[in-house]
């Protein structure tokens, strides 16, 4: 199954807001309902590193490039002041190239059959 994975800051001083955000979301079927609409699959990880906290957002589904599309362009006004608040995400901007896939280890087995 087609599978993108997204990382975004968590800006200095936010985490608190954000884990309050996630506590939120856990708890508001809504929101897993949201992505169940757009056909995606949605893990959230938190990454702690010396340099800041990172978002990581795996979407996994027939076409999750399509779902994160729907998902930015039907994300609810709270939900988006949020994104710019926690991870300087404006929105309504064009959005950033999607991640590039280096490396899959499960590649060479493709290859071979």
């Amino acid at each position: 199954m087609p599978l993108i994975a997204i990382c975004m800051p968590i800006l200095p001083g936010k985490m608190e807001k954000w884990q309050a955000m996630m506590d939120h979301v856990k708890s508001t079927p809504e929101f897993s309902e949201s992505r169940e609409a757009v056909r995606v699959h949605e893990r959230t990880f938190v990454q702690r590193t010396p340099a800041g906290d990172l978002l990581i957002i795996t979407l996994e589904g027939d076409d999750p490039a399509a779902s994160w599309t729907k998902i930015m362009a039907t994300m609810p006004p709270d939900f988006a002041e949020f994104a710019a608040d926690v991870h300087g995400m404006d929105v309504n901007a064009p959005p950033p190239p999607l991640p590039e896939l280096i490396f899959d280890s499960h590649a060479h087995k493709q290859e071979r059959t």
